[in-house]
């Protein structure tokens, strides 16, 4: 195994996961992608002059999310690179598998928001469906 994708969003098993995806690498000799995705139609709720900015207050909790990842990943002697996208997160990652020839992606059996789980899917359960590569959920 050469490379793995772990999402975090701030929940409990994304925590879990990204203590997963350490482990793995630690084991492996693996690098660890770390992502973070925003869903794209927040940006709905602005007006095209205001996007920069909202943008820059939408991704101070991802950014700080991904340095504590690094900080964590980094203690463990992992390789590890963050990347903050917007888009819908199972696509989104499933994308950047297929790009980074991941080996496996590890997600959280539930994210931050229990809401957009029960009305949409899981993004876990989507990534089962679409991702091109091994699939870790953790509960």
């Amino acid at each position: 195994m050469k490379k793995i994708i772990v999402a975090v969003d701030g929940s409990e098993l994304s925590d879990k996961a990204l203590d997963r995806a350490i482990f793995e690498a630690t084991r492996h000799g693996a690098e660890v992608l770390c992502v973070n995705v925003v869903e794209g139609l927040t940006f709905l709720a602005y007006k095209r002059e205001e996007i920069p900015d909202a943008w820059e207050r939408l991704m101070r909790e991802p950014n700080k999310l991904l340095a504590e990842a690094a900080q964590k990943a980094e203690a463990a002697g992992v390789r590890l690179r963050t990347l903050a996208e917007a888009g819908r997160p199972a696509e989104t990652i499933a994308k950047l598998a297929r790009q980074e020839k991941a080996d496996e992606i590890i997600v959280g059996s539930r994210g931050k928001n229990a809401l957009d789980n029960m009305l949409l899917g899981s993004v876990s359960g989507r990534l089962v469906q679409i991702a091109p590569c091994t699939i870790v959920v953790v509960r």
